[in-house]
């Protein structure tokens, strides 16, 4: 693939992940602030729809997601565990937004488990991480 279309691939993930991300945020930010699930729930649909219009790119660009697009996922998965986490236990958190949470991170844990079973076959995804040497031992 040529220059021009990573360059392509990269503004319309970015353009994908700018409007889903800020629809996300908005949604989860008033759903917490007004104590509304409901709200904070289109926030959290809004971010897996984040996700399936980056699959949608890739599938047209003939792409699959980089090693640095894999580590920042789960960098921010990790980052909003963390806080979300410390935040709970530092502050007592309201419940709604303490559910609101647990669903963000419960959604976007089985998303990417989907995307992986689907990408790969339930074993193949399995084995992308424990799979073995060609000497027959563990990696």
């Amino acid at each position: 693939m040529d220059t021009d279309r990573y360059v392509e691939h990269g503004i319309a993930v970015f353009a994908a992940w700018g409007v889903f991300g800020a629809i996300a945020v908005g949604f989860l930010m008033e759903g917490i602030s007004r104590e509304a699930y409901l709200l904070s729930l289109v926030g959290v649909a809004a971010a897996i729809a984040g996700f399936v219009a980056h699959l949608l790119v890739n599938a047209w660009f003939g792409l699959t997601f980089s090693r640095a697009e894999g580590g920042l996922g789960l960098a921010a998965l990790g980052l909003v565990t963390l806080v979300f986490t410390v935040s709970w236990l530092a502050s007592g958190l309201a419940q709604t937004t303490v559910w609101t949470g647990l669903t963000l991170i419960a959604a976007l844990i089985a998303t990417a488990f989907l995307y992986l079973a689907t990408r790969f076959g339930v074993r193949g995804a399995f084995s992308q991480y424990h799979g073995r040497r060609e000497g027959g031992g563990r990696r």
